[in-house]
């Protein structure tokens, strides 16, 4: 993310939505969806209340960890007044000037960095970062039960996915058959 320049308002709104969505395995929408208010505390924590996929409301939440938390505090001071039900995130194009981001927007938003940083798969899209949250949970340790819960999904079959795919990326069996053939 080294390619976006926090020296700017526009700067500052990437990077807050890229490491949210990043760290808490946010989708699109989700990220669209937040408004100001919806960013609370909960106990020792601050958390992002997100109208999920397929919900009607925002009844469910993510954990904002301390620097995703901060990026975010520094973009909207830089916004100046705001209103709590104003969106976390708005356009700083001149016709479309603190309004909400689409989804579209957050696409080409993410797929700008990725190219600007020398990722440039056609696979890669904005919902490659929540991916990549729910893998390094599984990755770092955390149980599928926890992972599934941060990911906010509905059936565990959908979390087991991800768990699958390491299981078969840390498979050896080729290595093993490589050995006994080759010495």
């Amino acid at each position: 993310m080294e390619s976006i320049d926090c020296g700017t308002v526009q700067g500052l709104r990437d990077y807050a939505l890229l490491v949210l969505m990043t760290t808490g395995g946010l989708r699109a929408i989700e990220a669209v969806r937040a408004n100001i208010e919806d960013l609370r505390s909960l106990g020792d924590a601050t958390v992002l209340y997100v109208q999920g996929k397929g919900r009607e409301e925002k009844t469910e939440y993510v954990k904002i960890t301390p620097h995703t938390e901060e990026a975010i505090r520094t973009y909207l001071k830089t916004r100046g007044a705001t209103k709590p039900t104003d969106p976390l995130f708005v356009s700083e194009a001149n016709r479309n000037k603190d309004k909400r981001l689409t989804t579209r927007s957050v696409s080409r938003i993410v797929k700008n960095v990725f190219i600007a940083n020398g990722f440039t798969s056609e696979k890669l899209s904005a919902h490659s970062l929540r991916h990549t949250a729910i893998t390094l949970s599984l990755i770092s340790g955390k149980d599928i039960t926890e992972t599934m819960q941060f990911a906010r999904h509905s059936n565990i079959a959908t979390t087991m996915i991800y768990n699958h795919a390491l299981d078969k990326a840390k498979n050896r069996c080729s290595e093993a058959i490589e050995r006994a053939i080759f010495g």
